[in-house]
């Protein structure tokens, strides 16, 4: 999809944990164009400040209802504006952009990883792989700092995935992060060599995800979490240094990229 404005209506915009809300817009064109791993760029308020647009992964998105969602955590003036936006209100918004999670192959196994306001995007991507592929229902590890600030849980329960869940104070699963769940998993496993890692979330996360991947010759695509100003390439604002020694710009090379691609420490 182009990268042209489109105004798309609110559904609605719920607060579902600490700083933590979910928004649901209508825009048929856009739904029918979105794919796991893409972004929308929202413009937060008609005056001049903030300026820039913000980048928020597409959680959800329905073909036959028009309907999009996105899970965003408020963290500045931007964010702080979208989360006072009301049901009727019009959003303006560019995308679907960026280049989203490549569909596992049939017979692979999907193992998604996720850490805080990064599981947004991997709802998406669960979705598809459940209703679009013929592979093996996908494996979920999700990481929290604590149980306040969970989300996503149902909707993974609703596709019928099982998942395991941790978090940094013990309060909710087990007390570690989701590379050790992920270890003892890949312990267990008898056949790794079917297996393909979704990722998002903090970067020692995937620094760590992408070393366990490395080491057990498991394929691995991962998408990162950027400062973005213009959204579409025209810029360098959210370059990540390539493991080639150049640097890919996340909004247009990504936001997912192979594990491999990427230097992350």
């Amino acid at each position: 999809m182009s990268a042209q404005v489109t105004f798309a209506s609110i559904m609605q915009n719920t607060q579902i944990a600490p700083d933590i809300y979910l928004m649901e817009i209508q825009s048929a064109e856009t739904a029918e164009a979105a794919r796991p791993g893409q972004f929308l760029h929202i413009r937060c308020t008609d005056s001049l400040s903030p300026l820039l647009r913000r980048p928020i992964s597409i959680a959800d998105a329905d073909k036959k209802t028009g309907n999009i969602k996105i899970i965003y955590r408020v963290v500045g003036q931007g964010t702080q504006l979208l989360c006072r936006k009301r049901p009727g209100d019009s959003l303006d918004i560019i995308g679907p952009l960026g280049q989203g999670f490549p569909m596992p192959d049939e017979g692979q196994t999907p193992v998604i990883v996720g850490g805080g306001i990064g599981v947004a995007p991997l709802l998406f991507l669960a979705k598809s792989v459940v209703k679009e592929t013929f592979c093996p229902m996908p494996k979920v590890f999700l990481g929290f700092e604590t149980k306040q600030e969970a989300f996503g849980i149902e909707f993974f329960e609703s596709l019928g995935i099982e998942l395991e869940i941790c978090t940094d104070d013990g309060s909710l699963g087990n007390k570690c992060f989701p590379t050790a769940l992920l270890k003892e998993y890949l312990e267990q496993c008898q056949d790794k060599s079917k297996l393909v890692i979704y990722a998002c979330g903090p970067r020692p996360m995937l620094a760590g995800l992408k070393d366990i991947a490395s080491a057990e010759d498991i394929t691995a695509y991962f998408s990162m979490e950027e400062r973005m100003a213009c959204g579409v390439g025209a810029c360098l604002g959210c370059s990540v240094k390539s493991s080639q020694g150049a640097y890919k710009k996340v909004c247009k090379d990504g936001p997912v990229f192979e594990a491999g691609e990427i230097e992350l420490t």
